[in-house]
Parts: structure tokens; C-alpha cells; sequence
């Protein structure tokens, strides 16, 4: 029987168990079922040799798939490896390209998988650290022991690890693997691969909001209510394509409070593909220190341009400030007072600076490349095309640095704009 050696979750709502014997076995995501087993990874994954030691998804199309100390990027649109990264050209390294993996992590390690949280985690041995995509660097303080911090969890040498969105992850050490109950942070259940089968999950947990179909947009809202995370207004399940009200207006511990009318206990004219986005930004902007507890807007769901407007389909985010505790001390941080009445920074078009307010500049870059990844970035939908936008360029992100249009960059020097969908329909 071939060993297992690395899983990956798509976007296509298909999960992935790649074998030694240069093999795969398709599952759907949904139903939980497998579907095929067998297939050649040299014939179905142009560019990819066999199969790879750890393949994890990065988002925004790409996705990473190492063997050892090397790696090749896998474009999720185009169903290839990006060109660059196979002969004749040299192969990329870890060593230099992943900032922050200790020496002894640069030859290889045992599997990856990405959190949904802006973090990737990387396994070795007894230990893991934690990779953020927006800084792109391990973060400090890593690697750290397996034992104490992953509740229940195999102590050492996994084999593999998926993340499908949703409520539950899988890890494989062998021919076992244990579920893992992202809300309780814990381990729950267990099992051989011969008897594996996934829990069903909604649609397009692993598809970046701006490309969600209606229908996955509302399984997943639907998943939220169950798991109480959030309860919209009313109590009622919403229909498909239906704009909700979210009453009272948190997603999970962050509430989001509209800065013009602090008191208000909801928010309405929701696109349910929005809403989505608004939740998947707070587990991006609290995933680690510090602790964010309030995310400060200007408007969801309502604006004053025309019906049509991506704001009055409830469609787009002013977000302006972020509310939270560091090391017990509490902050607030407004994307006026601490990025839009900043002066210029010499040699930069960016005036957020990381060594003169690290809080401020983690916070609002995260949001940023947040943004990037899962709302409209340079492109409408599929229009969206990599590399996604750095901070201090233009596209459909606009906030107080934005370098495209002058009137447009005036009018968002208190806070950063989000969309999903066209700016007028």
C-alpha cells in the first residue's frame, strides 16, 4: 500500500491526499465522499514531478508544494506550475525565499497547512512556527513544541494537515489521522485512513469571497448561525442572495461598530458574499497578538451614491479604525489620526512606518493584504490577477496611500475601502 504524504483542500471545493507511489485520491469537499482514487499527480498537476512532501494553499490562486529544501509555486487558475519555477530555470530554495525558517527547516519539514487566519503553520518533528502571509516571515517567538499548544494533537512527525474552512481540520500522522475542532481548539475524533471520510463542510470555504457564487455564500452564512459565531436579525436562516441584517453586530468576539452612530446594535443590507469577507477579516486581524476586539467603520451596507452602488448593495467596508488590548494595555488605532494626518516619509510612498508605530503598521497592512486576498484587488472576480497589489499601489482597495486616482486617495484618508463586486452594477 503506497504511504500518504502530504494533503491540500482547493478551491474547487475538492480535497486532495497525495501518495508516495506519485498517486492522489479526490474527495469532495461537500459531501465529505471520496470520489477518485489512483490518479497520476505527473499527469494532473502540470508541472508537479510526483507527489510532494508538503503542499499548502497561500491564497489569492497560488498555492506551494516543496520537496525538501526546494519548492515550485502552482497557479490554481491557470492548473499549472508557474513556468518560472521549472527547468531549465534553477530551482527555487527555501533556504532565502522563507524568511525566518531556522536553518534546520530550510532542507525540509513535514507538512504545512493554511488557517484561514492570514497564518500558514509549519510542522517538524515535535515543533511547529507560524508563518504570516502578510509580512511574509515566520512570526518570533517559534518554533514551539507540538505537545501543550495543538490540544490533543499528535506530539510529533505528522505526515500531513488540510484545512478546508469550516469547522474542522485534519491531521494525518501514518495510516491515522485526528480531527480537529477549530472552534474548540481541540482535538475530537479520530481514525485510519482506510475508514477516512471528511465531515461535510459548506461550499467555498477555501474560495476567496470575491469569487463565491450565491449559493456557497449562503451555505457558509448558514454555518456561521449553526456554529454561533453570528445571528442575524430576526433569527431566520436567510435565503439564498438575500442581504441580511446582523443583530447583535458581531462576528464571533469582534464587534463591529459604526463610528458615525457608535449605539447602533446591528448592521443591515448585507451582501451575504460580504458578510463573509467581514468574517474572515476578523479572524485575519485577530489571529495573534494583540487581541482586537472592535472593528471601527464608516458604513456597511449603506453610502451615499446611487442605488447601484457597491455600498448600498451592501457590498463594501469603510473600515477606520481597530480597537484592541496589547500585552494588557488597551489601544485604539484610526486610520486618520494614526495613517492619513501622518506626514510624508522620505524615500517611501507609504507613511506608515513599522519603526515608528509597529502596532499601527501591522494592523492596517494586515487589513490591507487581507483585502487583497479575498475582496476586489486589481481586477473584478476572475479579473483579479497576481500578483495582488503592494501597499502603495492602485486597484480596488483604496485607502489613505493609494496611488491611483488623487480625488480618491483624498476622500479615503480616514479609512480603507473594501469591496466585493463591481463599484456600480
Amino acid at each position: 500500500m503506497p504511504a500518504l504524504r502530504t494533503a491540500i483542500a482547493w478551491p474547487n471545493d475538492k480535497t486532495y491526499l497525495f501518495f508516495d507511489d506519485d498517486t492522489y485520491t479526490r474527495y469532495d469537499t461537500v459531501t465529505g465522499t471520496l470520489e477518485q482514487q489512483g490518479l497520476s499527480v505527473p499527469a494532473q498537476w502540470t508541472g508537479l514531478a510526483g507527489s510532494p512532501g508538503a503542499f499548502v494553499w497561500w491564497g489569492a490562486g497560488k498555492a506551494y508544494a516543496f520537496t525538501g529544501g526546494t519548492y515550485v509555486r502552482y497557479d490554481e487558475p491557470g492548473d499549472r506550475a508557474d513556468p518560472d519555477y521549472l527547468p531549465p530555470n534553477p530551482p527555487f530554495t527555501v533556504a532565502g525565499n522563507w524568511t525566518g525558517l531556522p536553518a534546520d527547516w530550510q532542507s525540509g519539514f513535514d507538512t504545512a497547512v493554511n488557517w484561514g487566519t492570514g497564518k500558514l503553520y509549519f510542522f517538524k518533528g515535535d515543533g511547529y512556527l507560524r508563518y504570516d502571509i502578510t509580512a511574509d516571515r515566520a512570526d518570533d517567538g517559534y518554533p514551539r513544541p507540538i505537545a501543550g499548544n495543538w490540544n490533543g494533537l499528535f506530539a510529533q512527525d505528522l505526515t500531513a494537515a488540510l484545512y478546508s474552512g469550516g469547522r474542522y481540520a485534519y491531521f494525518f500522522r501514518g495510516d491515522d489521522y485526528q480531527r480537529y475542532d477549530v472552534d474548540a481548539d481541540a482535538v475530537d475524533d479520530n481514525g485510519t485512513l482506510a475508514t477516512l471520510r471528511f465531515e461535510p463542510v459548506p461550499g467555498g470555504g477555501v474560495r476567496p469571497a470575491r469569487l463565491l457564487t450565491p449559493q456557497q455564500a449562503n451555505q457558509l452564512t448558514t454555518d456561521l448561525i449553526t456554529r454561533g459565531i453570528l445571528t442575524l436579525q430576526g433569527g431566520a436562516a436567510p435565503a439564498v442572495g438575500q442581504n441580511v441584517a446582523v443583530q447583535p453586530p458581531t462576528l464571533g468576539p469582534v464587534r463591529y461598530t459604526n463610528a458615525l452612530n457608535p449605539a447602533a446594535g446591528f448592521f443591515d443590507n448585507v451582501d451575504q458574499r460580504m458578510l463573509i469577507a467581514l468574517h474572515r477579516l476578523t479572524r485575519w486581524i485577530d489571529s495573534s497578538v494583540p487581541d482586537v476586539t472592535e472593528l471601527r467603520h464608516l458604513g456597511i451596507g449603506h453610502g451615499n451614491g446611487p442605488p447601484n452602488d457597491c455600498h448600498n448593495q451592501g457590498r463594501a467596508l469603510d473600515l477606520s479604525g481597530i480597537v484592541g488590548t496589547l500585552d494588557g494595555t488597551p489601544f485604539t488605532k484610526s486610520i486618520l489620526q494614526d495613517w492619513g494626518k501622518l506626514p510624508p516619509r522620505t524615500g517611501s510612498t507609504v507613511r506608515i512606518d513599522p519603526s515608528v508605530d509597529a502596532l499601527a503598521y501591522q494592523l492596517f497592512s494586515t487589513a490591507y493584504r487581507f483585502a487583497t486576498h479575498e475582496c476586489e484587488a486589481n481586477g473584478i472576480g476572475t479579473g483579479n490577477k497576481w500578483p495582488m497589489p503592494p501597499l502603495g499601489d492602485s486597484g480596488f482597495v483604496i485607502y489613505p496611500d493609494y496611488s491611483g486616482d488623487p480625488g480618491l486617495r483624498q476622500a479615503h484618508q480616514n479609512h480603507i475601502h473594501l469591496q466585493v463586486g463591481r463599484t456600480r452594477v
